[in-house]
């Protein structure tokens, strides 16, 4: 204990999540805890390494501007816009965004966040403005453990070839999310350079794009060097949408693969088993710990030692995320 604040864990299945909060489950200021962070910021690194998320809870945090304050202490003035990324959400600010706006109603697959690109965030920072009235929690697995818990042949084929990710953009409003959203620019010449420095490959049909890049399947953490669950294969293949939109998708695209707005193979081009995809989803959301979100809760996670996702949820939710 120091300052009145103490380490309490969320445990599941061998997995955990460090929870610091002021003892006895009371309120702290915001200051309390930027002093303390600043004492023990190569505990809370520690920490991280170790278990992958730590949770700041009953800090009296209240705008998205108190969480600058939070993630400067371990990211100081870097940040990590999303530019390339496939989820549905606003940016609120210069690197503040909303967590996802994808249908309430659906649950979001766990996954490392841009595992599919060549660049990603190596932290994520997740503030709970407002929890959901029922539901909508962020559940964690551990990327470390979740190679056990999959079969084996099925890993094997992931690390030997990866997975190579495509995407058709539009450039019409209205029909998915465009190429601009996604890109952050309205100017094909900057949207395409972009692709070139990165690894994407791209050709145009008119004002839509189709993109192909490849990602590794398993990687290895910088830091700690251990070998993790590495990609969004699953989250990707059109197999992972409601039963009712993958048929229409096949009937539509049959002939058209390229045509799918997001779609996955392993990295040398065959198909992955759909069996394959689904026991990924299952195990991952098997595995997950999970906890209700508590208004003004600070959410640190390692991006590849741990898998994030959502839960459906009722009434109003609102997530923000900055990431580094």
């Amino acid at each position: 204990m120091e300052s009145g604040i103490v380490i309490k864990s969320f445990n599941n299945a061998g997995q955990t999540v460090k929870v610091v909060m002021p003892e006895g489950n009371g309120k702290l200021g915001l200051m309390v805890l930027l002093s303390y962070l600043n004492d023990n910021k190569d505990l809370m690194n520690e920490f991280l390494l170790k278990v992958g998320a730590i949770l700041f809870r009953g800090f009296e945090i209240n705008e998205r501007d108190e969480l600058f304050k939070v993630k400067q202490i371990f990211a100081g003035a870097s940040n990590f816009d999303y530019v390339d990324g496939n989820s549905p959400r606003t940016k609120l600010s210069a690197d503040v965004y909303t967590s996802t706006e994808y249908p309430k109603e659906f649950r979001i697959s766990l996954h490392s966040e841009l595992s599919y690109s060549n660049r990603w965030p190596a932290i994520l920072f997740f503030f709970c403005k407002t929890p959901a009235e029922e539901g909508g929690e962020t559940p964690l697995v551990d990327c470390r453990r979740i190679l056990k818990e999959l079969d084996k042949d099925l890993v094997d084929e992931f690390e030997r070839y990866g997975v190579k990710y495509t995407r058709y953009l539009t450039g019409s409003k209205g029909v998915g999310k465009t190429w601009m959203d996604t890109f952050e620019t309205k100017d094909k010449q900057v949207f395409e350079k972009y692709c070139r420095e990165n690894g994407i490959e791209y050709s145009w049909e008119g004002d839509n794009v189709c993109l192909s890049q490849l990602g590794p399947g398993v990687a290895k953490h910088p830091v700690t060097q251990e070998t993790v669950w590495f990609n969004q294969a699953n989250q990707f293949h059109p197999s992972s949408l409601p039963e009712d939109i993958y048929k229409g998708l096949k009937l539509i695209h049959a002939k058209n693969r390229h045509r799918f707005p997001q779609y996955a193979y392993f990295g040398n081009g065959e198909e992955i088993p759909e069996k394959y995809l689904k026991d990924i989803t299952e195990i991952h959301f098997d595995c997950a710990l999970k906890f209700p979100w508590e208004k003004g809760d600070v959410l640190m996670v390692d991006n590849m030692l741990m898998a994030h996702g959502r839960m459906p949820f009722k009434g109003e939710r609102k997530i923000y995320v900055s990431m580094c």
